[in-house]
């Protein structure tokens, strides 16, 4: 079991899994028991620490945050806003409106809802920072150390 945790250890692109850690933490307990069983100085207080309940909630909210960094949620669809200007022409394409679709015509016209579907489609394209020109090309190699620096206002460059 030591070769195994030791061949995890050593290997950082290794993956536990969802309940590696568990399992992991589990062999260790169980070792630790043998360790008991045999009377090893300082066996028993790993045991009682390793068992602790606190450490093992600990290990679930860890795998949790692991699960949800390797498999983070995509956005089901990434152009909210023009799904929305396009139920707002269906709606006013509809002979007679019932009391609902009215309601959802203003509801998706106001400034807040727009902004709000606007911010969702930027983050949903992860579009979070304006694209900057190339570097130029022209550019000396015999300087110790060049900034290029380049100002941007409103997605525009200066």
């Amino acid at each position: 079991m030591r070769q195994a945790v030791e061949a995890q250890v050593l290997n950082p692109h290794c993956e536990l899994g969802e309940h590696g850690l568990r399992q992991i933490l589990t062999d260790v307990i169980e070792e630790v028991r043998q360790s008991v069983n045999q009377d090893i100085d300082g066996a028993e207080i790993l045991h009682s620490l390793l068992n602790a309940s606190w450490l093992q909630s600990l290990l679930k909210v860890y795998e949790c945050l692991q699960r949800h960094l390797r498999d983070s949620p995509a956005p089901a669809l990434d152009y909210a806003s023009g799904l929305s200007l396009q139920v707002l022409i269906d709606i006013r394409a509809l002979p007679g409106c019932s009391e609902e679709a009215k309601e959802l015509y203003r509801l998706l016209r106001q400034p807040h809802m727009q902004a709000l579907l606007s911010a969702h489609d930027t983050v949903a394209q992860r579009d979070f920072e304006p694209v900057l020109p190339p570097m130029p090309e022209d550019l000396p190699d015999d300087e110790e150390a060049t900034r290029i620096v380049c100002l941007v206002k409103n997605k525009q460059p200066l």
